[in-house]
């Protein structure tokens, strides 16, 4: 965008993007030193109670509260729609599972800002190349073993449409410890948990509460 393009482009937008908009290290300031939510935030509340202290010296209580109670009524009904939608999303049996054991390699194992994440590239149902993160959460003692490079036997979702979501440990490697789950992108967007750290497959196990489709 060039300079004249800029000064087309209303004020209220140039100063969200210089605040809010991209990445890297011509990224905004908010962005780069990770202001930018929390700002957001507390200026959006700021902004809220400063607009609610106002009303109600001009004589907008009455209306004021019960604007509020209609936006707790709605926002208390979506809540507890979202949870429903989530509960449901979540039981059930998971998509049917190739029992084909594949050889899988470790290609990153690193810790982000959602925990350990372990990815593996193996040969899929499809029989394409396919990268796709570990379901099994490893205990921290097996965390080194399993590094970039190591081979390690996995099953795949039968759908290939789920190639690239999560693969699961085999039997073959029941002596590793297991410390939570990941099914990232498999029933919702984010699905994953801590579990009784323990050896062998929380998928596989006959007690375990997942149960495949056949």
């Amino acid at each position: 965008m060039n300079r004249q393009d800029s000064a087309r482009e209303p004020l209220l937008d140039r100063i969200v993007t210089r605040l809010f908009v991209g990445t890297g290290p011509e990224a905004p300031f908010l962005i780069r030193h990770g202001w930018a939510i929390p700002v957001a935030v507390f200026g959006g509340c700021g902004v809220f109670t400063a607009a609610t202290l106002w009303l109600s010296w001009a004589g907008w209580g009455h209306v004021l509260m019960w604007t509020l109670i209609v936006l707790g009524a709605l926002a208390a009904v979506l809540m507890i729609w979202m949870f429903v939608t989530l509960w449901r999303a979540t039981r059930g049996p998971l998509p049917a599972l190739d029992r084909t054991p594949r050889k899988a390699t470790v290609v990153l194992s690193a810790d982000d800002s959602d925990g350990h994440t372990i990815l593996l590239r193996y040969r899929g149902v499809d029989g394409a190349r396919h990268t796709a993160q570990l379901a099994d959460y490893p205990h921290g003692s097996w965390v080194d073993a399993i590094a970039p490079g190591t081979a390690w036997q996995v099953y795949a979702f039968r759908d290939p449409g789920l190639a690239d979501s999560v693969v699961f440990l085999t039997e073959a490697h029941d002596d590793v410890w297991r410390a939570g789950y990941v099914l990232d992108g498999v029933r919702i967007g984010g699905e994953g948990g801590p579990l009784k750290p323990a050896p062998g497959s929380p998928f596989l196990r006959e007690d375990g509460k997942w149960r495949f489709e056949a």
